[in-house]
């Protein structure tokens, strides 16, 4: 792997990547249970609350409504297959491929990449896609395109703007038809944010050193949909029992 400089200063990296997984957990056939543990290896654990699987259910609803219908039309977007940038262990793109435990056969054809080895080892054990890549964002592989291309709560943790606009530039040369960037930190809530953390984690300025949150406006967004001639959409995260919702914000793009 060839990451940047910035990128290694970026003591995030170090966190993910020593993330521990309950193996027991995902040995079982209890999909519920399975999902549970992936979500909690990629972060849920955080701050203490009551996320539950039916938070989880409401969020993938959100995705899949975000993903697969545009703005300017009441008819669904035909999507056969995802794409997740910062996929981590693979809980979003678990519940893809078994449609939120239909027992459906994988219908949807899922891939993902991220930069954390020992999250991606998981993901590998539970999903049954192949096409999971070992590296940081800013290499998507843009040849393999799919028809949607999303990331979930992970632009928070680039370096710097610059960076986010160049994954967002990866996704859309992806992405056939839709692009969704979930959980994304607010800059208008970002006092808000730091008091709330503060309040509630104790020694919080000496814990989080070195390990900076970035923050957006939605102009940020905006702009980047203008200048590629995209529809745009933004929506409220409704997790019930999620600490983080009154400080992010979602967005959609369409082609």
């Amino acid at each position: 792997m060839n990451f940047t400089e910035k990128s290694r200063k970026n003591n995030w990296e170090s966190i993910w990547s020593n993330r521990l997984i309950n193996v027991d957990k995902l040995k079982g056939n209890d999909k519920k249970e399975i999902l549970l543990e992936l979500k909690r290896s990629s972060g849920y654990d955080v701050m203490p609350g009551s996320v539950t699987l039916e938070s989880f259910v409401t969020q993938y609803l959100e995705i899949k409504n975000g993903l697969f219908f545009s703005p300017e039309s009441k008819e669904k977007l035909f999507i056969e297959s995802i794409y997740e940038v910062g996929c981590g262990s693979g809980g979003n793109l678990y519940m893809f491929e078994n449609d939120i435990f239909e027992n459906k056969e994988a219908s949807i054809q899922c891939g993902g990449i991220d930069y954390s080895e020992n999250l991606l080892h998981v993901a590998q054990s539970v999903l049954s896609t192949t096409d999971l890549t070992y590296d940081e964002a800013i290499s998507v592989d843009t040849e393999k395109k799919y028809d949607a291309v999303f990331s979930n709560g992970v632009f928070s943790y680039f370096q710097d703007e610059a960076y986010g606009y160049s994954v967002l530039e990866k996704m859309y040369e992806k992405a056939r038809k839709s692009i969704g960037i979930l959980e994304i930190h607010d800059i208008e809530k970002k006092d808000d944010y730091i008091s709330y953390r503060k309040r509630n984690i104790e020694n919080y300025e000496e814990k989080y050193k070195n390990l900076p949150r970035l923050f957006y406006s939605k102009q940020f967004f905006v702009d980047f949909a203008k200048e590629h001639n995209l529809l745009i959409k933004f929506t409220d995260s409704k997790m019930e029992g999620y600490w983080n919702n009154e400080f992010i914000f979602n967005c959609y793009m369409y082609k």
